[in-house]
Order: structure tokens, then sequence, then C-alpha cells
């Protein structure tokens, strides 16, 4: 009987090794590095919701927030513009999408989605814009080809 539990002891030692095993006696795992991630957004509300003048600018502030933290290391480019169309006599004449008189550009901003930082955009106003409703549109440009956007209308006085 006793030569019986002799042979079964390395039979009986592997079992134990692998249930220690098994039950958290393994080594330490290596926590995943993950990087931070923002999503940008037009813009404050304060940039569409007031009056503007010719000759001033028109500044966006663009909204950085934070995103779901990601495993890649890899920055993706972000490509920020802003375009100014009108001058419309009214919103729904504005909404119907009519040919626009003047079309202003702010020059392009890039940023990446690792950037905490919120730019801005500008557009210089012209001295002589005429009065009226502008469409205000704003895109973020990825270089995979895909993009968002949105529009707003801001109003130009005299």
């Amino acid at each position: 009987m006793i030569h019986a539990v002799i042979r079964r002891l390395p039979l009986m030692a592997w079992c134990l090794g692998a249930a220690a095993l098994a039950s958290g006696c393994e080594a330490a795992s290596v926590p995943a590095v993950t990087y931070a991630h923002y999503t940008v957004t037009c813009c404050q509300s304060s940039d569409v919701n007031q009056l503007y003048h010719p000759g001033e600018a028109l500044v966006v502030h663009w909204i950085v927030s934070p995103s779901t933290r990601t495993a890649s290391d890899a920055a993706i480019t972000l490509t920020l513009s802003v375009t100014l169309q009108g001058a419309y006599a009214s919103v729904p004449t504005l909404k119907i999408g009519g040919p626009a008189a003047y079309t202003l550009h702010a020059a392009a901003v890039t940023t990446t989605d690792r950037s905490p930082t919120a730019p801005t955009s500008v557009i210089q106003l012209p001295a002589d814009l005429p009065p009226g409703y502008y469409n205000l549109a704003t895109k973020v440009a990825m270089p995979d080809d895909n993009s968002v956007g949105g529009a707003s209308v801001v109003q130009v006085t005299s």
C-alpha cells in the first residue's frame, strides 16, 4: 500500500502545482498601455450667439473633450475648417440654400486626436461685408477621408 502511494507522489505533486497555478499563483500580468484620446467639435455657443460687425474677426473656439483611452500609439491628424457664406435676407432664405454672394474661409487648422489644447479658427470679416444672415459651416476631417461637420447661423449687422 505504501508503495502505491509513493508511486503516485509525482502525479499528486503535478496536480497540486497545476491547481496552484490555476488559482492565481501565476506570474503577474503586465497592465496594457493606453494613450489619451480626444475628440474635437465645434464650437462654443458664444461664437454663434452674438452679432458680428463688418471689419471684426469671427473666432471659432473648437471644443476638445477627453474620449475613451486607446491602445494605439499612433496619433490621427485632424484638419479643422470653417467657411462663412451669405449674406441672406432671412434664416429661411439661408436654409433654402440659394447662391451666396460671399464665401469666406478661415485658414485650415491642423491638430491631432492626442492634443488636449483647444484650437481656434479665425475669419476676418471684410469692412464692406453686407449685413444679413450667414451660414457658418465647420468640418473636422481625418486622413482616411472621413469627416464630421455642422453648421450654424450667424448674423452680421452694420
